[in-house]
């Protein structure tokens, strides 16, 4: 068995590249983590999803795309998966409703959030 999976190009996706490698060891599947100038990223992507094409098994897609991929059947709902694993009990509820949820409220998931953008603040305490 082998799977793509298709991201941008950044060491994240490197990252998940040697986390496949890891996989592979301990199982033998095979993953392999397509990568993609961040220009072209959303191009690529959407070319694949509006072709219906099968080059990639998987794609880490940015999170302004989940409206567009749960209503325009690009995404597949993943509600049933979500609560079968208590995924809303393992990642933090913002995650869940901003990276997964669509729409907002509405206890549909379509994504599993890979990533959570985080905001730190620092100052100098003399200054203020």
């Amino acid at each position: 068995t082998e799977l793509t999976i298709l991201w941008a190009e950044w060491d994240p996706a490197n990252y998940l590249q040697e986390l496949a490698n890891e996989y592979e060891k301990e199982t033998g599947v095979k993953v392999t983590v397509e990568t993609v100038n961040w220009p072209d990223f959303q191009d690529k992507a959407f070319m694949e999803f509006n072709a219906h094409a099968d080059a990639y098994d998987m794609v880490v897609g940015d999170s302004q795309w989940l409206g567009a991929g749960a209503t325009e059947g690009h995404y597949v709902e993943l509600t049933d998966l979500v609560k079968e694993t208590d995924l809303t009990k393992v990642m933090t509820p913002a995650s869940m409703t901003y990276y997964s949820e669509y729409p907002k409220g509405s206890g549909r998931y379509w994504a599993i959030p890979l990533e959570a953008d985080a905001v730190g603040w620092a100052y100098r305490k003399d200054w203020f």
